[in-house]
């Protein structure tokens, strides 16, 4: 009895500082990947106010504006447009980048209800409008 119960209370304070190590990995949960260019290219993203997260690439960005008609479809909720801040082009999966040879200038979060997410990735000077503006040069689809 005395021994079931020192047993129990070990594999108690194993698992609470397990679950404590393992916390990190839940405070942002990631976008999985859906269509085959983010299969290919990204894999899990995590999506912030300020920054996207790709693997161990973290493109930063500022939201330039919001707009409610961005992509058809779209429903009720805004696209957010934000402007990459600092210019790079990581290699990510698959030796790939998100853009080719050219970095990211814009990435447009679009929601896609009830639980799914697109990133229409432009480069170019101009704020793009809509995914047919010039510079679309991927669009990736996740979902939770």
């Amino acid at each position: 009895m005395k021994k079931t119960y020192r047993s129990a209370v070990i594999m108690s304070v194993v698992f609470g500082f397990s679950h404590i190590a393992l916390a990190d990995n839940d405070d942002r949960a990631p976008w999985r990947p859906e269509n085959a260019a983010a299969i290919s290219i990204t894999g899990p993203i995590i999506v912030e106010r300020k920054s996207l997260e790709v693997g161990k690439a973290r493109f930063t960005m500022h939201l330039d504006s919001s707009q409610a008609a961005f992509k058809s479809g779209q429903d009720r909720f805004p696209a957010h447009i934000y402007a990459v801040t600092r210019m790079s082009n990581p290699i990510l999966q698959n030796g790939q980048t998100l853009c080719g040879d050219n970095p990211p200038t814009w990435i447009v979060v679009v929601p896609q209800p009830p639980l799914g997410l697109e990133l229409d990735v432009f480069t170019g000077v101009d704020r793009p409008t809509s995914t047919s503006s010039p510079g679309l040069c991927n669009t990736l689809v996740y979902t939770r």
